[in-house]
């Protein structure tokens, strides 16, 4: 039996987070993410915060590359008995698009998202569909693997929720007990000792139970039950250390920007003056020498060229995931090819999401008694737009016109050329064409042969 290392994570999960939510979640985290300077008081540590600015490269590189991996709406086929699914997916209402949205973001960012195939544990009837809970990275508490049968399987899940009871949390068992899957629901009392909730749970389907655990560990390196590095764990290190660069440099200046009057000689306590500015006038004794204090070193500026190699250390690490363009000298297979070794992650984000969705849709469907083959959630890989030009258009025509090509793999080439739409299969498009007058190839052909 293997145990996961997932309570190592947890921090490392709550950073991200909060280097996602922004400066507001970063500010408020204090001496977890920036250690208070020696010697510096409470009130003037978060005056030291508050100078400080951060610069928001994490969430906006996720937010790019998000959109990325969504261009094109995922295209999905369901039986009827799933229908509803579509616009109603998971125990929050949400529809799949939301679903699948949210799974990509998760995973690109978090390495870690977790999908729970149920029945509606309330008012379930022979025409309830089966719907999806959804756990994100923090919320998957710990698991265990086991082979069972030569696979490696999930043997026992923990997870946090968002119920309470009497003010508790409420923590899920899922665990895989001599073959048989069982849900159990328990608290941590005020002695730290674990208080079962309610009756254990034995889920079944067609009046069977459940050999397996439905649920799976979503990550960018697949569906595999084990512990990945969080993708934006580096990048999001690199923005934290630049914001400690923010403090540090907002702070000097603070302290070293305004210049300060000094006074040199012999003067009574009613003589020191106490207003400075042209409405102030001084009147000092015969040899009292005066002047302004000024810093002229060069630490600051040092801290200026630091931080902005930390920014391009950050364009290095998210903005260049997001390049789509092509050097002087390169042709376009070279570029698509480069581009598509640095879309890594992206294309590894995409194929654990579609493989997730599809396996657990097909098993709803085998649930509700509809075929797992009429199940298929497409999602794009095209990451960068290839839209055909009108060249290229002119000659695939030629070539189906010259029979070098079926009308099929023209259609499909348009559908890659992003000229036809993706989701439109090639017998509704002739449909279409049909409602609208009718083939014209024979004309073309005609007007070829003239």
């Amino acid at each position: 039996m293997a145990f996961s290392n997932t309570n190592f994570l947890h921090s490392q999960f709550r950073f991200i987070r909060d280097a996602l939510d922004g400066e507001d979640a970063i500010k408020a985290g204090g001496q977890t993410y920036v250690p208070k300077p020696d010697g510096m008081t409470t009130a003037n540590y978060t005056h030291y915060l508050d100078r400080a600015c951060y610069y928001g490269a994490p969430a906006m590189t996720l937010q790019a590359l998000t959109g990325l991996a969504l261009r094109k709406d995922p295209v999905i086929k369901l039986p009827a008995r799933l229908e509803p699914m579509r616009l109603n997916a998971t125990n929050e209402n949400a529809p799949l698009s939301i679903l699948i949205e949210e799974m990509t973001t998760e995973v690109m960012s978090m390495g870690r998202f977790g999908i729970l195939l149920d029945f509606p544990t309330t008012g379930a009837t022979a025409n309830t569909t089966p719907q999806f809970s959804t756990f994100l990275a923090e919320n998957i508490e710990d698991f265990t693997t086991a082979y069972v049968d030569g696979k490696k399987v999930l043997t026992n899940v923990l997870l946090s929720s968002d119920e309470q009871e009497d003010g508790s949390d409420i923590h899920y068992e899922l665990i895989l007990e001599d073959t048989i899957y069982k849900f159990r629901r328990f608290i941590i009392d005020n002695k730290n000792d674990r208080v079962d909730v309610g009756e254990e749970i034995i889920p079944t389907v067609g009046g069977k139970a459940l050999n397996f655990i439905p649920f799976i560990m979503v990550s960018h390196k697949g569906l595999r039950p084990e512990d990945v590095t969080p993708p934006f764990l580096t990048l999001c290190k690199v923005a934290l250390s630049h914001f400690k660069n923010s403090a540090d440099r907002e702070h000097s200046i603070f302290l070293t920007a305004a210049p300060t009057p000094w006074i040199a000689g012999s003067i009574s306590a009613d003589k020191v003056p106490s207003q400075i500015g042209a409405g102030a006038l001084w009147v000092l004794p015969e040899g009292t020498q005066v002047g302004l204090m000024e810093f002229t070193g060069a630490g600051v500026a040092a801290m200026k060229e630091l931080m902005e190699e930390k920014i391009d250390t950050m364009a290095t690490l998210g903005a260049r995931m997001l390049s789509a363009t092509m050097n002087r000298n390169e042709t376009i297979d070279t570029a698509t090819q480069r581009t598509r070794s640095e879309l890594a992650l992206l294309h590894g984000t995409v194929v654990s999401v579609e493989t997730a969705i599809n396996h657990l849709l097909r098993l709803a469907a085998e649930w509700v008694g509809a075929s797992s083959d009429d199940v298929s959630v497409t999602m794009s890989r095209d990451f960068i737009e290839t839209a055909m030009d009108p060249k290229m258009i002119d000659q695939q025509f030629k070539l189906w016109m010259g029979g070098a090509i079926s009308r099929a793999t023209l259609y499909e080439n348009l559908q890659r050329g992003e000229i036809a739409r993706a989701d439109r299969p090639v017998e509704i498009e002739m449909d279409m064409i049909e409602e609208e007058g009718g083939d014209l190839s024979a004309s073309i052909y005609r007007t070829e042969a003239a």
